[in-house]
């Protein structure tokens, strides 16, 4: 299920629903851990192909770890005889072909699927017979530049894209974090036999400050690792699984107010100096102080030219 309530989300799942409605191909864009296949899948699941196969396709691995023989079929000798093996393009007979990574599949075979979609047909591998193509395309990619990359092909891309869908990463729609938050909470805490715990309040700040690179799938897996290594009936952002940012002012906590202010004012001189390798005129002109002024409250704070 590909979950959220976020404006863009919403939108996406309207789109979802009408581009289950189609026999046309379409194009998923978004970062690993998006939710990219859950989309295809949901898409699948309300389509008229909802009872036929749903077939993936990784294309990194297409020329290397998938031949020929795996995408096309081919006929082997066994003990029974001539045995047939059926390849991946004919096992999505009249369903979805999922192709995972499509930016990294090879030249050579982006100009095959180009031939086969246009024909609406392929050839076995080593036979003479040809087998219909009426199967959808479901393509999926974490380079949102692949309309301009000069290593894929643009009529295999035309041939894709009639639907494209970009999925924003969880650190462009934060709204959704609670909501995903509490639903995969609920989930694990059933799953592992645990009454649900309250949230703390600093946890929830936690989350909502983190950047999220491995996006949804990344938080899944932060709160399975909260709710088996935290004790029972309490979550703490000790078990969080990667590093909490101190709040840039928390080193002032315990000083009183006129040190505080000396310390972010020594703060941000040093920094406009640094930046302009201690040229002061450049540095007074940033910080809108006259020259004077700066040298005034460089001698306050110790700070020398020579230092930057």
């Amino acid at each position: 299920m590909f979950m959220g309530q976020s404006p863009k989300i919403m939108t996406i799942k309207r789109m979802m629903r009408e581009i289950a409605k189609t026999n046309e191909n379409a194009l998923i864009i978004g970062e690993i851990g998006t939710g990219r296949k859950h989309i295809a899948k949901e898409i699948h699941r309300r389509s008229r192909q909802k009872n036929k196969p749903f077939v993936i396709l990784n294309c990194s691995a297409v020329g290397d770890m998938i031949t020929d023989a795996d995408l096309y079929g081919e006929k082997i000798e066994g003990a029974r005889g001539v045995e047939r093996k059926i390849g991946l393009l004919e096992q999505a007979k009249q369903g979805i072909l999922y192709l995972e990574n499509v930016n990294e599949l090879q030249p050579e075979y982006q100009q095959q699927f180009v031939n086969i979609l246009k024909e609406k047909k392929f050839r076995k591998s080593e036979e003479h017979t040809f087998v219909a193509v009426d199967f959808r395309v479901f393509a999926a990619t974490s380079d949102e530049r692949i309309a301009k990359s000069d290593g894929f092909r643009q009529d295999f891309l035309s041939l894709l894209n009639t639907f494209t869908i970009s999925i924003p990463p969880l650190r462009q729609r934060k709204q959704d974090i609670p909501f995903l938050f509490n639903h995969f909470l609920e989930k694990y805490c059933q799953e592992f036999s645990r009454e649900i715990p309250p949230v703390p309040a600093e946890l929830f700040e936690s989350l909502m400050e983190y950047e999220w690179s491995g996006n949804v799938f990344e938080l899944k897996n932060a709160v399975k690792n909260l709710v088996l290594m935290s004790p029972e009936g309490k979550l703490s952002i000790e078990y969080l699984p990667f590093e909490i940012k101190k709040h840039p002012f928390e080193f002032l906590e315990g000083r009183d107010l006129p040190e505080a202010v000396s310390e972010v004012e020594k703060y941000i001189i040093k920094k406009s100096l640094r930046r302009f390798a201690g040229n002061q005129t450049k540095a007074a002109r940033v910080l809108n102080v006259s020259e004077a002024a700066l040298r005034y409250k460089m001698k306050k704070y110790g700070l020398s030219r020579k230092a930057f």
